[in-house]
């Protein structure tokens, strides 16, 4: 990227660093020489200009991806991957939207995140793919993708990062939209954790049943306590080997919109993990069932990986409601809304790194962010992440404030309107 955009990629970034309002999500204005509508034009020219790819906007987060995970990862980089779709519904000036699910037009799309084994916080967003009415978007290549069905298109992108020559390996993980055997099959030679349906089939070393019937034969061992919905709770954890054997049933259609017929293949053995939670009643809440390959880990650690998997929704809520208003956003095709989900995405990092900073100083920033948000904090919860985000934004505010005026300009402002008795 040339220097004159790689400049305004830095502003944008910057002016990402904050909390968005529904009513007001265009991308922020900086307290500058430039007028304000200046800096509107110069965010549109470079949302909207075709040298400005996704492939070139997604290689600061990759380097801050592998710059963070030395720093915060002890022996695997954990990737999470989810899909999300963005509602667009009363937006008519964007073209290329599409019926996505349950009647809403809009978006569909998929993140994947890297977070850390140490501790589960985000790190950075490693890849991106969006997907519109007629073709797939994604922050890896810069050729425009046919339109795959998820599983195709995460394999394609599995891959790619497995290629990124990253110093540890790489665990990827996925909820039930991966429990497929021909995914499965796919993943070939690369560590794995995903969550599957208790439902399906599966050999252990007595005979072919149902998943949770498995499970019910297992010895539990209690692993930890942990946080689920909002109450404390108890993690369990069982193990055993098993095969999955059961034909791969294609989800694509032939040309007379029958589905294709399935597909035999090799078995695919791996471990079974499950993961109860219960309550101190011994009520239970939740079962997770989970196949993991290819990771010399125990099991109690697998289960709290996937347990971290969480932090893929906490981002996409940063993205949406709870932080920047994403589903708000008035640019007017998915390409000007996939390069400036790359820009914010960007502004999360350097949220996650003052979060995860260590030191009295970092702790200090923290809180002068958490006072300069105005949120309050539950008991003993040092800070939020979308907390930090406001906060850095009136931080970043307030900086660009004293750049451009002395403090003696800003009292003789207040008096000059206010006289001796102040704002109040």
């Amino acid at each position: 990227m040339e220097p004159r955009l790689e400049k305004r990629y830095e502003k944008l970034v910057r002016s990402h660093m904050q909390m968005g309002h529904e009513l007001a999500s265009g991308v922020k204005s900086a307290l500058s020489k430039d007028p304000a509508f200046n800096q509107t034009q110069a965010a549109w020219r470079f949302l909207n200009n075709e040298n400005c790819t996704l492939e070139e906007l997604s290689k600061p987060l990759l380097k801050a991806a592998h710059e963070l995970g030395e720093q915060e990862c002890d022996d695997y980089f954990l990737v999470p991957h989810d899909w999300s779709y963005l509602s667009y519904g009363s937006h008519s000036r964007k073209q290329d939207t599409y019926n996505t699910i349950k009647k809403s037009i809009g978006y569909d799309l998929q993140s994947s995140l890297m977070i850390s084994d140490r501790h589960g916080g985000p790190l950075a967003l490693v890849a991106m793919t969006l997907k519109t009415k007629t073709e797939s978007l994604s922050s890896y290549r810069d050729k425009k993708q046919k339109q795959l069905t998820h599983l195709e298109e995460l394999s394609e992108q599995i891959n790619w990062l497995e290629s990124q020559n990253f110093k540890k390996p790489l665990v990827h993980i996925i909820d039930r939209e991966g429990d497929s055997v021909a995914f499965l099959r796919a993943l070939e030679n690369k560590n794995w954790v995903i969550r599957v349906n208790g439902d399906n089939y599966a050999q252990d070393e007595i005979t072919k049943r149902k998943i949770s019937e498995i499970a019910k034969e297992l010895l539990f061992s209690e692993a930890r306590t942990i946080e689920y919905k909002g109450i404390s709770a108890y993690q369990q954890i069982a193990e055993t080997i098993v095969t999955i054997t059961r034909d791969a049933q294609p989800k694509r259609k032939d040309a007379n919109g029958k589905r294709l017929p399935k597909v035999k293949g090799e078995p695919v053995t791996s471990r079974l993990i499950v993961s109860r939670i219960t309550d101190g009643n011994g009520k239970e809440l939740a079962i997770w069932y989970l196949f993991s390959k290819g990771i010399n880990a125990p099991a109690t650690t697998i289960a709290l990986w996937y347990y971290w998997r969480w932090s893929i929704e906490s981002y996409f809520k940063l993205m949406k409601s709870a932080g920047m208003q994403l589903e708000s956003w008035q640019q007017t095709t998915g390409e000007a809304i996939a390069r400036r989900l790359l820009i914010a995405s960007m502004a999360c990092v350097c949220v996650w790194r003052i979060a995860h900073a260590k030191g009295p100083e970092a702790g200090e920033l923290r809180k002068i962010l958490v006072r300069l948000s105005g949120r309050q904090m539950k008991w003993k919860k040092e800070f939020t992440y979308t907390s930090l985000c406001a906060g850095l934004w009136a931080l970043l505010s307030l900086q660009d404030l004293l750049e451009n005026y002395s403090v003696d300009k800003i009292r003789s402002l207040i008096s000059d309107v206010f006289g001796d008795q102040g704002l109040v």
